[in-house]
């Protein structure tokens, strides 16, 4: 019995579903308090706004991470499964600087909003929410 071409490209549609659920379902937990006011407790202002900014910028930053490293893992076993295969080498090489140029963009990128943000809103040190009490 022949299985269909079809069929294959089904299964690896759901299989890269089923793998892609499984990684982001984290992301998706630790996006779940985005929104730092409810309007009720706590009212929806300026403050509040530039906090969820951070949180979002957070948010993709740390997700990019996760795809970096997920990516050098995927471009390690390629490397060491390509059984010497100048090909599959150098497309793993490929794969492995993408990634650690696509990280570096995204940290520069982090480092400089995260900057402009610190300078233009006169906040202290970085990693902490912006203390917009002072304008």
């Amino acid at each position: 019995m022949k299985i269909s071409k079809n069929f294959w490209i089904a299964r690896k549609i759901a299989i890269t579903t089923f793998v892609a659920f499984v990684i982001f379902s984290p992301l998706t937990v630790l996006g779940a308090g985005l929104v730092p006011c409810d309007g009720v407790n706590v009212k929806c202002d300026y403050n509040q706004l530039v906090m969820l900014a951070q949180k979002i910028i957070r948010f993709l930053l740390e997700a990019s991470v996760i795809i970096a490293m997920l990516l050098f893992t995927y471009a390690g076993f390629q490397l060491a499964f390509s059984g010497g295969d100048t090909g599959a080498m150098a497309k793993a090489k490929a794969v492995f600087f993408s990634a650690a140029k696509g990280l570096i963009i995204a940290l520069a990128a982090w480092l400089i909003v995260e900057t402009i943000l610190r300078v233009l809103l006169k906040g202290e040190g970085f990693g902490q929410y912006i203390p917009l009490g002072g304008f």
